[in-house]
């Protein structure tokens, strides 16, 4: 049998340009988590390495044997972690006229119209609204114009489907007035922070027009390569408009093609999720590859018919390629993926050129180094991530993974492909595997039997429609290619289809956000491309349990490892909702937010911040009242997660929403548990919950909540729902000398008709006061006169409108905050 080719060596040495881009990467990373670190700091390093390199050379220069070599590698990697951290302190740096600093001074000031000068940068994409990015010069409020700088995200609303934009494109300039506010905050720990995701991508603040009158088109972009893009997308959309037959073939086209998503059904996109396809959406590698291949070996027998000489012919067959590669890059948008397979493909065609050897980690590395110097914050971008990740392993583990099947598995050409696929996409899913944890906490595993036929579809489809674009010019042919790709692009939705339905049960769900278990998976996947080098696969190995062993010693020293008791205020707008985890891993969940025709926080904000916690059983719900602002998350999520009982205080609502809450729960047959005043609710033994109200009839909806004490330790909390006057007179009565608490949820968000003086002062100096109200709500509050009742106890107001979700932490002796940002 004969024995099959080892994979190239996995040495460093080889391939300097490696560690100078993690170097690089390590310093974006300290600066990121570091800002305070002044750039002067990071010169000094990179001028002290230096000059110690020169000294230590100089003092040296007479001895046989001298460490200089690798005192000039050391040196450069100290130079290439300042080069990153001095990058992305200077990417952070708002500039006197940012576009950043007039939307902090507009949010402090009244909110007032605020007119931009600028140019799309983007393709608009209609939403809830149509949005895109543009890059500003200038803007003005009222008459005075003055410089400014940054990029700003635009939303024009369109509510009805009235209203009358002009149709802008990328490099066109316009003259925008609406409302400008600073980046959003991250308002509840599960949430996405997009915030920081537009921060990344240069954008500074939002710019919301209210109607067409606030935007005007003012002329064409000059600049010849924009517009070519721009000619050329539509010379897409018609060809495929025209050769392309069915709607959803084409939207998948315009994904393929154009990265243009915005057709497909958002179902549609939700089933590529679930099956681990997504990529395939993603204009990548795959497509630029295909592309790049396919003008290469069309523009070989074109341009040898001018009878050069081959070296010649080679020269401009590449640059050729090159050249219209880097139109398809901006017309894709260039985007992470798109820009790194491009500088691979230049490096791949310069290499054949000049007949040399072309190493594809140096390529790669080489991508890196362009793309974080170019803009640092492209490290943070999961796109980046799962770019290089995926490529570095398919180039480090398929070569491995491949010789661990026995050879009579690969000798027909059935075997050699099957084989290929699979160990391809076993490799692609370890290298994503650390990022798609990370920040999504769910892997996909579908896609490792699911892409055996779907990347042939993909390649397929992208090739006619390709071919169809070409040949636009004779009907009959372009009509041939469209068919094939319309029938290629359906198959591959069915396949899609069909695989969310029989295997959406393959993926595995957890979160690797400890730096420390994310440092062990990489540096066991590192040990793993080593294999085949014992020393470095050991030292990969030992590193990573040294990583595991240093995360479990800092867990334990910050008391990670002691029961406590966790209560989250979560940010649901204008309504309330309160998770509290018990030491036991016991849950009550007190009110379920808001449902309205527009936002269910019960899909919005409970559900996400279930899952991404490992919350997969809530054993009590309680709904303090039948308002909609306090039940309105309570259906999703009876229907979507195991509850052990809803506890009510047995006044029956009247509208659909609570019928619809009480309908959902009777046909689960979840036990509801009707309270009043002096029960006890039973979770866990290390916590006592009292039921302290209602007692009786009440005058309203609001004044029946159900009141709760919970007493953890020596720590007690009270949690009063919309309770008002009359139901905190109530209280009083019966309950006055056991009000006092540490931790107090402030009645009916904030309004003066609760937190009465009387009921302030029966609390004695809680810690904490906890409003929850919404950032804009049309009734007002808080209101400032009972917010100073609670200050003057010394007590700490927080808001969920200023601060979003509030983590509050009990061990039984002492209550903390959390900071979950």
């Amino acid at each position: 049998m004969p024995l099959a080719p080892p994979p190239p060596p996995l040495r460093v040495s080889t391939r300097p340009l490696l560690p100078i881009a993690v170097a690089l990467a390590v310093g974006i990373g300290i600066a990121e988590a570091r800002p305070e670190l002044p750039m002067g700091a990071w010169a000094g390093l990179s001028a002290f390495a230096g000059a110690s390199v020169g000294l230590y050379a100089a003092a040296t220069r007479k001895r046989l044997v001298t460490l200089t070599p690798l005192a000039l590698s050391v040196a450069a990697l100290c130079a290439a972690v300042a080069l990153g951290a001095m990058r992305r302190l200077d990417e952070q740096t708002v500039p006197p006229d940012g576009v950043a600093r007039l939307a902090a001074a507009d949010s402090r000031e009244e909110r007032t119209e605020t007119t931009l000068w600028g140019t799309v940068v983007d393709v608009p994409e209609r939403t809830w609204a149509i949005r895109m990015t543009v890059e500003v010069d200038s803007a003005a409020r009222g008459a005075s114009r003055r410089p400014t700088r940054g990029r700003v995200q635009v939303s024009l609303l369109d509510p009805d489907g009235r209203a009358v934009y002009p149709v802008l494109q990328p490099g066109d300039r316009v003259r925008l007035t609406g409302h400008l506010e600073p980046l959003p905050r991250r308002r509840n720990p599960a949430q996405m922070d997009y915030g920081a995701y537009l921060r990344r991508q240069g954008v500074g603040a939002l710019l919301t027009v209210e109607d067409e009158t606030g935007a005007a088109f003012l002329a064409q972009s000059p600049r010849l390569s924009i517009r070519a893009a721009q000619a050329v997308r539509d010379r897409v959309r018609e060809s495929l408009a025209r050769d392309v037959r069915t709607p959803q073939a084409r939207a998948l086209l315009h994904a393929l093609l154009l990265a243009d998503r915005s057709t497909i059904e958002q179902t549609t996109l939700e089933t590529f999720r679930e099956t681990g396809l997504m990529h395939l959406l993603a204009v990548s590698g795959l497509h630029v590859g295909l592309v790049g291949l396919a003008l290469y070996a069309l523009l070989k027998p074109l341009l040898g018919r001018l009878r050069w000489p081959r070296r010649r012919v080679e020269w401009v067959r590449s640059a050729l390629t090159l050249a219209i590669l880097a139109l398809y890059v901006v017309v894709a948008g260039a985007s992470v993926s798109v820009v790194r397979a491009f500088v691979m493909v230049g490096v791949l065609l310069v290499g054949r050129t000049t007949e040399r050897r072309v190493d594809t980690l140096s390529a790669l590395a080489l991508a890196a180094l362009g793309l974080l110097v170019w803009r640092p914050a492209s490290l943070f971008d999961v796109g980046f991530q799962l770019s290089f990740g995926a490529v570095a392993a398919l180039v480090t583990l398929t070569p491995l993974l491949h010789t661990a099947v026995p050879d009579r598995v690969r000798q027909s050409a059935v075997g050699a492909f099957a084989v290929g696929s699979v160990t391809t996409s076993l490799a692609a899913t370890l290298g994503t595997a650390p990022a798609l944890l990370a920040h999504f906490g769910r892997l996909p595993l579908g896609g490792l039997v699911l892409n055996l036929p779907a990347i042939p579809l993909t390649a397929v489809t992208l090739g006619a429609g390709l071919g169809a674009i070409v040949t636009s010019g004779s009907p009959p042919l372009a009509g041939a290619f469209g068919a094939v790709a319309d029938l290629s692009a359906r198959l591959l939705l069915w396949i899609t289809e069909q695989g969310a339905a029989r295997l959406g049960w393959a993926v595995y769900d957890g979160w690797l956000d400890a730096p420390s278990t994310l440092a062990a998976v990489v540096l066991g996947l590192l040990a793993l491309a080593v294999w085949r080098r014992p020393v470095a696969r050991r030292r990969m190995a030992l590193a990573g349990a040294a990583s595991l062993a240093v995360g479990s010693w800092l867990g334990v020293a910050d008391g990670d490892h002691r029961p406590a008791m966790d209560v989250v205020f979560l940010d649901v707008g204008q309504g309330d909702a309160t998770l509290v985890t018990t030491p036991a891993g016991r849950t009550l969940l007190v009110d379920a937010g808001l449902r309205s025709p527009y936002v269910d926080e019960g899909t919005r904000t409970l559900l996400p911040h279930l899952r991404r916690y490992g919350i997969g059983r809530i054993d009590a719900l309680v709904l303090t009242h039948a308002d909609a602002d306090h039940i309105g998350g309570a259906a999703s999520l009876l229907r979507t997660v195991p509850v052990g009982r809803l506890v009510v205080n047995g006044a029956d609502g009247e509208s659909d929403l609570w019928r619809d809450v009480m309908a959902t729960a009777d046909s689960l047959a979840v036990p509801v548990q009707t309270v009043t005043s002096g029960d006890t609710l039973g979770l866990d033994p290390a916590i006592r919950c009292r039921v302290l109200g209602p007692s009786g009839p009440m005058p309203s909806s609001n004044d029946a909540s159900i009141a709760l004490r919970l007493e953890h330790g020596r720590t007690r909390w009270l949690l009063t729902g919309d309770a008002e006057g009359a139901g905190e007179a109530a209280l009083l009565a019966r309950f006055d000398a056991a009000l006092a608490a540490d931790v107090v949820k402030v009645g009916h968000h904030g309004s003066r008709t609760s937190s009465t003086p009387r009921f302030v002062a029966a609390t004695g100096r809680p810690q904490w006061a906890v409003v929850s109200v919404a950032r804009r709500n049309r009734y007002g509050l808080p209101d400032e006169e009972p917010l100073a009742r609670w200050v003057a106890t010394g007590a700490t107001v927080v808001q969920t409108k200023d601060e979003g979700a509030i983590w509050l932490r009990s061990d039984g002796e002492h209550v903390r905050r959390i900071d979950w940002r």
